[in-house]
């Protein structure tokens, strides 16, 4: 599991917002502060924690004077992605995959569909898989199969039009463990539970651990 530690890393990242099918694809909005193309559908990806990377979609629907919108997130990383053989005879049988969920509302504070934004939503994490484990001398298997949930507030900013530039940060009302338990399978026929440390095997900030959410994302708008 120590092989995590590398894609985790990666990451402040990003996303994907739910398509919310209310209304065209573009929107003239003309008031007497400005007349612009407000572009409802925003396709892009993010990059941050706890999201690590993935694909963002979202759409501006046309209440409240086109600021509010509809966001889904999705981010998954498969450890054969990432891991490399690097145990020749095979001893290393790491295998952990990480997949994250988010949608959730945002409301554009100033402008339709554009500039500063406050959001609440849902988030959904997980890992499974299998890694190698060692404990006095006994060889096993361990099993990962692990989720965890929370509803989490936003504060973010889309910049730009056709092509845009967004960075948010947030807080999630149930942080994220710093540790996961999993079952050790054993080759003399025991079991027992372990303990991964994730502060200290990803070597993650603590701050992250502590109900912190921070990404910044690029994308095109139509």
């Amino acid at each position: 599991m120590r092989k995590l530690k590398g894609f985790f890393l990666s990451g402040l990242c990003l996303t994907i917002s739910l398509l919310c099918a209310t209304s065209g694809l573009s929107q003239e909005i003309t008031t007497s502060e400005r007349d612009y193309k407000v572009r409802p559908v925003r396709l892009g990806i993010k990059l941050g924690f706890p999201n690590v990377a993935g694909g963002n979609l979202e759409y501006v629907t046309p209440l409240l004077n086109d600021r509010l919108s509809a966001t889904l997130d999705y981010s998954i990383i498969k450890s054969d992605w990432i891991l490399a053989e690097e145990e020749p005879d095979n001893t290393d049988n790491t295998s952990m995959d990480f997949s994250y969920f988010e949608i959730g509302l945002n409301y554009y504070l100033f402008k339709s569909g554009k500039g500063l934004y406050t959001g609440i939503g849902y988030n959904n994490f997980s890992f499974e898989g299998e890694t190698s484990v060692e404990s006095n001398g006994r060889d096993g298997t361990g099993f990962v199969d692990y989720k965890h949930g929370s509803l989490h507030v936003k504060l973010g900013a889309k910049l730009g039009g056709l092509f845009y530039f967004r960075p948010e940060i947030g807080y999630s009302f149930s942080s994220l463990p710093e540790t996961i338990s999993y079952i050790a399978d054993y080759e003399d026929g025991t079991s027992e539970t372990e303990t991964f440390d994730l502060v200290e095997e990803l070597a993650v900030p603590d701050i992250f651990f502590k109900g912190l959410m921070a990404n910044i994302g690029i994308g095109f708008a139509f």
